[in-house]
């Protein structure tokens, strides 16, 4: 009988314990959640000119990873000059024309060329104009792989095969 008493005392207490858990409101109606209003800020991402750079030059190089190697041709011309003191003196003075405009077209395909320009305006007349080129780069192992001399002109052609590996170290930055 004690234990039977004690049940029931048990059962009460637990149903009051969890009955006062719940929510009773005199509405039958339950109420929708207030919604606040949300502001939408667009943020535009401004591209910078060297980020920009930066994605083509990477997709540059994806582009080379996939090519064992890269061939680069030229063809240099020299000319003779005239006041010299031999023919063998014009030949060398020629060919090394040659070689060093192959060398400043190689230059030109793999670093770009930068131009400087300047010009006076008088009276509405172009009165000077003048346009400066400049190329810098390092060319290495670079190979003459045809010459020839007729006329008093030199032609060199130039050949520099790279490597995607070395390509992407000399100019990935």
């Amino acid at each position: 009988m004690k234990f039977r008493g004690l049940r029931i005392s048990l059962v009460i207490s637990l149903g009051i314990i969890f009955s006062g858990c719940a929510i009773f409101t005199d509405d039958p109606a339950p109420k929708e959640p207030v919604q606040k209003e949300q502001k939408v800020i667009q943020v535009q991402k401004r591209v910078d000119p060297v980020d920009k750079s930066i994605e083509i030059r990477k997709k540059e190089l994806s582009f080379l990873r996939a090519m064992p190697t890269k061939e680069f041709a030229v063809v240099g011309e020299g000319i003779a000059p005239r006041n010299t003191i031999s023919p063998a003196q014009a030949l060398a003075l020629a060919k090394r024309a040659a070689v060093a405009d192959a060398y400043r077209q190689l230059g030109e395909k793999l670093y770009g060329v930068k131009v400087n320009s300047r010009e006076t305006v008088k009276d509405a007349a172009l009165r000077n104009s003048k346009i400066i080129t400049q190329v810098n780069g390092l060319i290495k192992d670079a190979y003459i792989t045809e010459s020839s001399y007729k006329d008093g002109l030199y032609r060199v052609k130039m050949e520099l095969k790279m490597d995607s590996k070395t390509w992407q170290r000399i100019f990935s930055y």
